[in-house]
């Protein structure tokens, strides 16, 4: 169970340092790059995972969420050169000013809030501290996404995202059965047809191509456009590594797709399944792999371990 914990949260590192060299990029361009090696560019994460610490740092200190807590650590932790999103860098800059984290991202996008990846990317923490508990889950899924993304559909897929690291966790659930209990946990009617496209795919399997994918689950940077692709990459191959290489291959948003998928794949096969070389070129650092690693360790331990 523990190295299901640091799993997800090394393999949404990984994932999303994988995919940070070809972001933006098409299909194909992704492939001239990576070619057939798929060997780990740089290790450098961006602000996916930056903001996927601050929230294990945040579930860590009060054993659980605090909003007002989790909004300052994103603060204290901002890089500019992470890569954050406009929507991300405006609600943090409000909250800065000292609006209140219920209140600043409301503002954005004409009152409507963001329905961008930007809270799924970061939810994996979440997944695994609330796997036990679907409720509490979506609980503290909308309201860890609402410091950044008010927006129902951010917030619905940010919990889809977290609900998939929790049936990865649980041993109860075998991998064939995680698209039934998906389908019976999403409200949103947007990811309810997606998930039954994906459905579709993966029956199919064989004869369906990335292209197809890309069309009928999105490559893009809205929620709904991201969270479907990564759930079906990782249901799609029986290993992390194929499952993170297919994610970041359909190219668009890659570093956050292979994030994604990655925090699956790593809750579901524990971090020995990472490959190692991709670990070992992860940043180090202060906030580093090894930091990552001891985040997971830490969830853990309050989970199941403090008095």
């Amino acid at each position: 169970m523990k190295s299901k914990f640091t799993g997800a949260l090394i393999g949404s590192a990984v994932g999303d340092a994988l995919g940070a060299p070809v972001e933006g990029y098409s299909m194909k361009k992704v492939s001239s790059v990576y070619g057939e090696d798929w060997k780990m560019i740089s290790g450098r994460y961006t602000d996916d995972t930056e903001m996927m610490i601050g929230v294990a740092e945040s579930l860590i200190e009060n054993k659980g969420f605090n909003g007002n807590d989790m909004a300052m650590r994103f603060i204290q932790n901002y890089d500019p050169r992470r890569g954050y999103g406009p929507g991300s860098k405006e609600a943090l800059r409000r909250i800065g000013e000292g609006e209140s984290w219920e209140e600043a991202s409301k503002k954005l996008f004409d009152g409507k809030g963001s329905y961008g990846n930007g809270a799924a990317m970061r939810i994996a923490p979440v997944g695994i501290f609330y796997y036990d508990d679907a409720d509490k889950l979506r609980e503290i899924a909308y309201k860890s996404s609402h410091i950044t993304h008010s927006n129902e559909l951010g917030k619905e897929g940010a919990a889809l995202q977290a609900f998939s690291i929790a049936l990865a966790v649980q041993r109860r659930v075998k991998k064939e059965d995680m698209l039934l209990e998906l389908k019976e946990f999403v409200k949103s009617e947007i990811y309810k047809e997606k998930l039954r496209k994906m459905e579709v795919l993966l029956e199919k399997e064989a004869e369906v191509g990335k292209k197809e994918v890309i069309s009928e689950l999105g490559n893009g940077e809205e929620t709904f456009n991201s969270v479907p692709t990564a759930i079906h990459s990782f249901l799609r191959f029986n290993n992390f590594k194929d499952s993170v290489v297919y994610a970041v291959s359909l190219g668009g948003d890659t570093d956050t797709i292979g994030a994604m998928t990655g925090a699956i794949s790593g809750a579901y096969y524990g971090e020995e399944a990472i490959p190692k070389e991709w670990v070992e070129r992860l940043e180090g650092g202060k906030k580093g792999r090894s930091y990552i690693k001891w985040l997971g360790e830490e969830l853990y331990r309050i989970k199941f371990c403090a008095d």
